[in-house]
């Protein structure tokens, strides 16, 4: 079974001034490959970054995968659960994962990493998925028609 990456995008954010109004451009991208490894796993337990290095402790999207996959469900109920200073931990520990020797700190990839809420989410799901035997393209595809607004 061959491994599946998830792309991640750092960049650095910058705001200018435009006709008098602010606006915020971002700079010097670089796309990162992520994945869950047993080094991330250890690294995120030595780091204190996550509790344990059970991968189980990580699957707690139960309703948010619920609401993607059944399009009756409560939106606004699955997404009150959200913790995404988790997910933001658990993308940082892939992309260290399959890049021991990158030099960036947990909080160097909190001022690089600009995706919303719902992408968060997604890139969450689908490293945490990709550990499983899931259909991902079908939670991704479902997760997708269920964060779209209404």
């Amino acid at each position: 079974m061959t491994k599946r990456f998830e792309t991640i995008t750092l960049k650095h954010s910058e705001m200018i001034e435009e006709n008098g109004e602010f606006k915020q451009v971002f700079v010097n991208e670089q796309k990162l490959p992520a994945t869950i490894t047993n080094y991330s796993m250890h690294l995120g337990e030595k780091l204190g970054l996550i509790k344990s290095s059970n991968i189980t402790d990580l699957a707690d999207l139960d309703a948010v995968f619920r609401s993607a996959l059944d399009p009756e469900a409560n939106r606004e109920e699955a997404l009150k659960g959200v913790d995404t200073t988790k997910y933001l931990k658990v993308i940082y520990l892939s992309i260290m994962g399959v890049n021991p020797g990158l030099d960036l700190t947990y909080e160097q990839f909190t001022h690089l990493y600009h995706e919303d809420i719902p992408t968060t989410i997604e890139t969450y799901g689908a490293l945490v998925l990709a550990t499983m035997p899931v259909d991902q393209n079908a939670f991704a595809d479902a997760f997708k028609e269920t964060t779209k607004k209404k």
